[in-house]
């Protein structure tokens, strides 16, 4: 005859497979947002310089203020801004040995000085544009002018290495060290690269056009971990779930198994009723 039926493993089974599919579910639904969060929320990123509002020169760089804008920091590199006042008659120069769309020339550089709320004057330097070699620049422009552009650090001595003499008129970087010399009033410690230089010179393009600025944010990346954990938790609640399935179902299965084999009787045992077990009953 058949033994007893063992309980059925099946139902066991299916519920812990679909407590696995929903805990790992819920594990990439938490790792992807946490990854999300930490892509799109650990760095606040500025807009590219380019595409910042156009300034004022004066908001981004000063000349010869105290309160610390006379130096351009590398967040404002490539910002544009409107230079407004007039070129300077006697700043009218070439920076040779320049190479603009693999062409060969020179820089084209004025100085525009225009007049502080103080009534006191500045003046910042602007790369008009650039010229091939033999061809001649046409002059500064007269009157007020109103020249956008994009700002840049001043050039070090080391930037273009010398190929030759410099005749009159010629400097070899624009630096407001050189042109303080020339004028009597504060130079702003950077320079403007005109973007729609007049007829006769093609835009220089700026030597750095600045990037994005990013800083950590410690809410958001604390965001990301807070998904992580949930993920781990998930991992853990799942792991603890299958242990104590699989206990219980072993335990069922051992209550379900059937009872050995009984074994001879034992004629020494006088409490064993089988067959050939001592009867003491009738002892006297």
């Amino acid at each position: 005859m058949p033994g007893p039926s063992r309980p059925a493993a099946g139902p066991g089974r299916a519920r812990a497979l679909a407590l696995t599919a929903v805990a790992w579910t819920a594990v990439a639904v938490c790792v992807v947002l946490g990854w999300w969060q930490w892509r799109s929320g650990n760095v606040v990123v500025s807009a590219p310089p380019a595409q910042q509002p156009v300034v004022a020169v004066e908001e981004v760089v000063a000349a010869g203020a105290p309160d610390g804008r006379g130096v351009l920091v590398q967040d404002e590199v490539g910002r544009r801004v409107v230079v407004s006042g007039t070129f300077d008659p006697a700043v009218d120069l070439r920076v040779p040995s320049r190479l603009v769309d693999d062409a060969v020339g020179s820089w084209v550089v004025g100085l525009v000085r225009s007049s502080a709320p103080d009534g006191s004057e500045r003046g910042t330097a602007v790369v008009r544009g650039f010229v091939p070699e033999g061809a001649q620049a046409p002059p500064l422009p007269a009157g007020p002018v109103e020249v956008t552009g994009v700002v840049q650090p001043p050039e070090g001595s080391d930037t273009v290495p010398a190929t030759r003499a410099l005749g009159p008129g010629e400097v070899r970087v624009v630096s407001a060290a050189d042109l303080v010399n020339r004028v009597d009033y504060p130079v702003a410690n950077a320079y403007v690269t005109d973007t729609s230089p007049q007829a006769g010179l093609v835009a220089v393009p700026p030597p750095d056009p600045g990037q994005a600025t990013r800083r950590l944010d410690l809410r958001n990346l604390a965001y990301a971990a807070q998904w992580w954990v949930f993920a781990g938790f998930a991992v853990l609640l799942w792991t603890r779930f299958l242990r104590d399935d699989r206990r219980d179902r072993e335990a069922l299965r051992a209550a379900a198994e059937p009872a050995g084999p009984a074994g001879p009787a034992d004629p020494t045992d006088p409490t064993d009723p089988r067959p050939g077990g001592r009867d003491m009953s009738t002892a006297r």
